[in-house]
């Protein structure tokens, strides 16, 4: 997607953001599983933890380009049609236009499946 200021291929942009969303899923319930842990006081893997909010924060800063530039392009019709193939929830696709990081104390208001 070269040119972000021209209307982007819908096609292009429906299977990158569902192919991205997809390679998540495992990522955020893994997170949440360790995060639930950690909240909670009891023993996890930190390191695995760490890693875990690294790679969903570089995920999400790259959703988040398609996302913005899906979000000023195309019509109501077209979105709700983007987050259905990309099996996304309103919420989900909201959490996404934000900047916010995943940590333990944000990331279960922003990993939303």
């Amino acid at each position: 997607m070269a040119d972000l200021a021209s209307v982007p291929d819908f096609e292009m942009v429906a299977t990158c953001i569902a192919e991205r969303f997809e390679g998540m899923r495992p990522l955020m319930s893994q997170w949440a599983d360790l995060a639930r842990l950690a909240v909670q006081g009891l023993p996890h893997d930190r390191a695995r933890l760490a890693e875990l909010e690294r790679r969903l924060n570089q995920l999400r800063a790259e959703l988040r380009t398609f996302v913005l530039v899906a979000s000023e392009h195309f019509s109501d019709g077209q979105l709700t049609a983007l987050r259905k193939r990309a099996r996304m929830s309103k919420s989900a696709w909201r959490s996404l236009k934000k900047v916010r990081p995943i940590t333990t104390r944000s990331g279960f208001t922003l990993i939303s499946f």
